[in-house]
């Protein structure tokens, strides 16, 4: 008894010094619970009118290290069902990389309050609320876009008076987006350096992209996919990001530099053309079964994977 006693405190010890190394391939799926669900709601994070219901989110639980470099067991985001899977490899991926992560937790913590969020430097991703600043609903309301350390990764908008803002206001200090300076501590948890890890997940789009705003934390799927995944069944949709996350597996081998040189054309696109349509989701509302037939044929890979 003794000696078990003393290995538990041992124990204890190395996991509150952060020494313990966790199972890199930890990432859970669960379905939310209707009290998890009515906590949502409470807290304004969903509605009746949502576009996706409780009943199609799920909660992805995952390990990460902090920037102290403790290791944590409880790191957790809502998103859409389809897409779970991925997002538990991608913070999978992000733990064995070693790439910190300040906290995660469900934004139904703050309120649905995403500048309580940020001001938190939580990473976050499900939250029913519009765009900044307009009446578009946000890819977080369809559990489609995830935000990753607020604080190195802001939120940056311009005013025509030529006025920048940064929220959190304290990611001014992350206005430099060099990881490496000289004479200057390394920038950590910055978004640029995992940018390959969540396109290889279906993550393709990231708002750093952007010209204005500028939003450094977040990724997303494109709108009109998170549209039409809304609309189909769990399992087709399911299917659907399967074969969108292969697509970019396969034109990453065909050509390597598509994405990195940004002249990629995602499986949307390649469905688009297929179809001769311009928008899927409109497609899927006017025939589910022809958008299926096209999403459950072999994809032929060529040039299509490379704008030109």
């Amino acid at each position: 008894m003794i000696t078990a006693s003393r290995n538990m405190w041992v124990s204890l010890f190395l996991f509150s010094a952060g020494a313990v190394t966790l199972p890199v391939n930890a990432a859970q799926i669960s379905t939310l619970s209707t009290g998890e669900c009515q906590l949502m709601t409470k807290a304004g994070v969903i509605s009746v009118t949502a576009p996706v219901p409780c009943q199609r989110l799920r909660k992805v639980t995952f390990n990460y290290r902090d920037f102290a470099g403790k290791a944590h067991t409880n790191g957790k985001l809502v998103v859409m069902d389809a897409v779970a899977p991925y997002v538990g490899k991608i913070f999978d991926e992000l733990y064995k990389e070693g790439f910190p992560i300040h906290k995660a937790v469900p934004i139904e913590m703050y309120d649905g309050d995403d500048t309580r969020s940020m001001t938190a430097n939580n990473t976050s991703a499900f939250n029913y609320r519009p765009v900044a600043g307009s009446n578009s609903l946000s890819l977080h309301a369809y559990g489609a876009a995830i935000d990753i350390n607020p604080l190195q990764n802001p939120f940056v908008t311009f005013g025509s008076n030529g006025n920048v803002k940064f929220s959190p206001v304290q990611g001014t200090r992350y206005a430099n987006r060099a990881q490496y300076r000289f004479g200057k501590p390394d920038s950590r948890g910055m978004a640029e350096t995992v940018i390959a890890i969540f396109a290889r997940h279906g993550f393709q789009y990231w708002g750093g992209f952007w010209d204005s705003p500028i939003d450094y934390q977040h990724f997303q799927l494109t709108k009109d996919m998170a549209l039409t995944m809304s609309k189909m069944t769990p399992a087709q949709a399911t299917l659907f990001f399967q074969r969108y996350v292969a697509w970019y597996d396969s034109c990453s081998k065909m050509y390597p530099t598509a994405y990195s040189h940004y002249k990629f054309n995602d499986y949307v696109e390649y469905l688009k053309h297929q179809l001769s349509v311009k928008s899927l989701h409109t497609a899927y509302s006017a025939n589910p079964q022809r958008v299926m037939d096209a999403i459950k044929l072999q994809p032929v890979r060529s040039a299509i994977c490379v704008k030109r």
